[in-house]
């Protein structure tokens, strides 16, 4: 029996899936290289300037790493994953088809994008983008640790290690 695969273009617009409220679980999702990062800047900032009270350089060091570090570079990556839903599978962004499409066809259309359309911005959003952000971040960090796993095994191997 064979089966004449057709696979159909539908158009479909793009909404971003960041909703207001429930930004904990990304949180907590990015929270292994969020605390390392705290630990490791916290680290470098009390070295850098060491004030006579060891809680107030821990205070002001965690409020600069929030405000320079969390946010502007959880929206960075949530900005460079959204704007290129093609490369990354449309990660952060619903996707509403304009047409309809039958059950027994939904893993053979291909969604054309039409518009893309962000939920209005606010505090609350903007720390949920941010979280979103780290989760990538993560995900980047640990494809990297993988890819680089292999090469640094084979050179441990070489110079004896392991053997």
């Amino acid at each position: 029996m064979t089966a004449n695969v057709s696979r159909r273009d539908v158009p479909a617009d793009l909404i971003e899936a960041s909703p207001a409220a429930g930004a904990l679980g990304h949180w907590l999702l990015a929270s292994p290289l969020l605390i390392f990062l705290a630990w490791l800047w916290v680290d470098v900032f009390a070295y850098w300037l060491p004030l006579p009270w060891h809680w107030a350089s821990l205070l002001l060091g965690l409020a600069l790493y929030i405000f320079v570090l969390v946010l502007p570079f959880g929206l960075l990556a949530h900005v460079l994953v959204t704007a290129l839903p093609g490369v990354f599978q449309k990660a952060g962004w619903d996707v509403q088809p304009l047409e309809p499409v039958a059950e027994h066809e939904e893993y053979l259309v291909r969604y054309v994008t039409r518009a893309r359309r962000r939920a209005p911005t606010t505090w609350g959003r903007l720390w949920m983008r941010a979280g979103q952000g780290w989760v990538y971040w993560e995900v980047f960090v640990i494809l990297g640790g993988a890819v680089a796993a292999a090469p640094l095994f084979f050179s441990v191997l070489e110079f004896g290690f392991g053997s």
